[in-house]
Order: structure tokens, then C-alpha cells, then sequence
């Protein structure tokens, strides 16, 4: 007797069911890494983004999809954020923000990027040398010229509900020209990771600004060769993806800052022009560095111990500047 066709449907139905009862689920894979900073393949200018970090502004969105984040103090013992988008190559971010204000030492690490130096208003000092800058496009929000770039979300109050995405940037990179750049010492050099057999089981580091409680803290990750980030002593994550953030690289270096005499808003200055001491952390290993940037428009680097140029894993470097490197415990 044959068997009819939708019996034999049937046993196939069946068997494979059977089968996928004794294969286990692939595991989930883990947010990706932005693509590295990396001297000699960048063609495109830089988007240089000043993102909120007032209590009011978390979580950020955007900040994972950076190439480079740097951190650092803006006023009252809260820092801001500058991320560095490179077009083309880090992945296409929806959604980048709360965009904040510019201050004239962000202006000036954007300067050695050849950035296009994206921020609402800004301190005088720096919205001045934003103008000027030849070696940056200045693109702000609250003037008609920049505008059109930027929308405000209802979901969050004035000033931290500003936002801006990479779509909307590569518009404005078109209206502004210039954006192409031809810069062979832009970047990073990029080295091999340390293979996993050489990567310790566990690092631990912390650092605060001005005051303890509002701590930071990265804890290293041996699986995925990447650092963790920690707010408060809790995860730090992305608003849109809801994933902590994470960095291939991370560097704490020493920067002086004092407060500007007069300024009725108690801003502060910072002194990103010269060299002075930090430490590199990757692979699970701690480093100690020098930074060093020769003026306003050139690059910022770091330097070991023998005098050779840090290279950084391929991913995200995650810059903070502290004004003393007291400030830095590593476990």
C-alpha cells in the first residue's frame, strides 16, 4: 500500500521536531564593537558630538555606536561627553544624544580630530574658537544655520531632550562641504588583541571626577576582550538597546583643570594643550602612558613607558580626562 503524500508530510514534520528537541538555542551574540579609529584609512571628517551627561540626560543614546568617546568635567562636578562618529565606518546610529554645549577644551580635542564639532551653544570663549577653527566644521544647533539637524523629543525636558542621529549629520556634512579629508596621521594605530589563553580572568577599575559617590567603574570582560562600563556601581546602558556599553579600550589620563575667574556660570578651563601622565587599559592589562598633544590642531596620543606610540585594540576607546590620577583605583 503507498503511503499518501501528506503522511509522509507528516513524518517529516515530525522527525524534525525530534531533532530540534536534542539541538541547544545558539547562544546570543554580543553587541558589537564600534569599527576602531584607525590612522590611514579615514577619508571622511569625523562627527564630533557634545552629549549631555547631567543625571537628568540618562541614559544617552548613541554612545555605543562611537569610535572614540571622550570624558571629562564640564561645571558643578558633572562631565560631558564629546563621541566620535566616523562616516562610513562606525555603524549608522538612529538616534545620538541629549546634544549639549561646547567647551573650549572639547573644541580644541576636536581640532586635532578635524572634526565636524557638533553642540548647542556653548561658552563664549569656545563657541569663538569654534568659528574660527580652520581645521574643524562648526555645526551648532541653536543657530538657523544648524538647526534643521537636530530634533527635540517630548519623552525629556529642556536642555536634555535634544537629539541628532548620523543620517541627519551626513545631510549636514553635504550642505557644509568639505567633508572629505586627506589626513594619512588621523587616528589610532590598531594592534592585534592578545589571544585568549594570555588574557587574565579579571580586571577591575574605577575613577570619580570630583566627588566619590559619583563613581565610574569598568569591569573586564577575558570572553569578549572588552571592558564593562558601571555607573554608580551599576550597569551603564544604552537608551535605545538597553545593553551596557562597552569599550575595547580604555584610557584615564591626568588633566588640570581650573575654574574660570568671573564666569558667572562657574565654568572651568582644562588644559588639553601639553603632555602629562595616564594609564591604558586593555587586554586586561593596565599600562601606565603619557598623553601628549603639541597644540590646538594637533592630535591627541599616548606614548608607553619606552617611548613608543600606544597602539589600541580594534573598537572603542573611551578617553577620560580627571584631574588627578589619585582619583584612579584598579583591582
Amino acid at each position: 500500500m503507498q503511503t499518501l503524500p501528506f503522511l509522509r508530510v507528516a513524518t517529516v514534520l515530525i522527525a524534525l521536531a525530534i531533532l530540534a528537541a536534542f539541538v541547544a538555542p545558539a547562544a546570543a551574540a554580543p553587541p558589537r564593537v564600534p569599527a576602531a579609529f584607525e590612522r590611514g584609512t579615514i577619508t571622511r571628517r569625523p562627527y564630533v558630538v557634545m552629549i549631555d551627561n547631567h543625571p537628568n540626560a540618562y541614559p544617552q543614546t548613541g554612545l555605543d555606536k562611537a569610535a572614540v568617546v571622550f570624558e571629562a568635567l564640564a561645571e558643578s562636578g558633572i562631565t560631558r561627553f564629546m563621541a566620535v562618529y566616523i562616516p562610513g565606518v562606525s555603524p549608522d546610529a538612529p538616534s545620538i544624544g541629549p546634544v549639549r554645549s561646547a567647551r573650549l577644551y572639547f573644541v580644541r580635542w576636536a581640532m586635532g580630530m578635524n572634526g565636524m564639532y557638533i553642540h548647542a551653544g556653548g561658552a563664549p570663549d569656545a563657541l569663538k574658537r569654534a568659528r574660527e577653527a580652520q581645521e574643524i566644521i562648526d555645526v551648532d544647533a541653536l543657530v538657523r544655520s544648524g538647526g534643521a539637524y537636530f530634533t527635540r523629543v517630548r519623552t525629556r525636558k529642556a536642555p536634555h531632550n535634544l537629539y541628532t542621529s548620523t543620517a541627519r549629520l551626513d545631510q549636514a556634512a553635504a550642505r557644509f562641504g568639505n567633508a572629505e579629508i586627506n589626513d594619512p596621521e588621523l587616528g589610532f594605530p590598531i594592534k592585534a588583541e592578545a589571544p585568549p589563553e594570555q588574557r587574565p580572568a579579571a580586571q577591575e577599575l574605577g575613577y570619580y571626577f570630583i566627588y566619590r559617590q559619583d563613581s565610574v567603574g569598568w569591569t573586564y570582560d577575558p570572553v569578549g576582550n572588552v571592558y564593562l562600563r558601571l555607573r554608580r556601581g551599576k550597569p551603564a546602558v544604552d537608551a535605545a538597546t538597553g545593553q551596557q556599553l562597552r569599550a575595547s579600550n580604555v584610557v584615564v589620563i591626568e588633566v588640570q583643570e581650573r575654574p574660570i575667574p568671573g564666569d558667572p556660570k562657574g565654568r572651568i578651563q582644562q588644559d588639553v594643550v601639553g603632555s602629562g601622565p595616564g594609564f591604558l587599559f586593555q587586554d586586561g592589562v593596565a599600562q601606565e602612558i603619557t598623553w601628549r598633544k603639541e597644540s590646538e590642531a594637533a592630535p591627541l596620543r599616548f606614548y608607553l613607558a619606552d617611548g613608543s606610540e600606544a597602539a589600541m585594540n580594534s573598537g572603542q576607546v573611551w578617553i577620560a580626562a580627571v584631574p588627578k590620577l589619585g582619583n584612579l583605583t584598579v583591582r
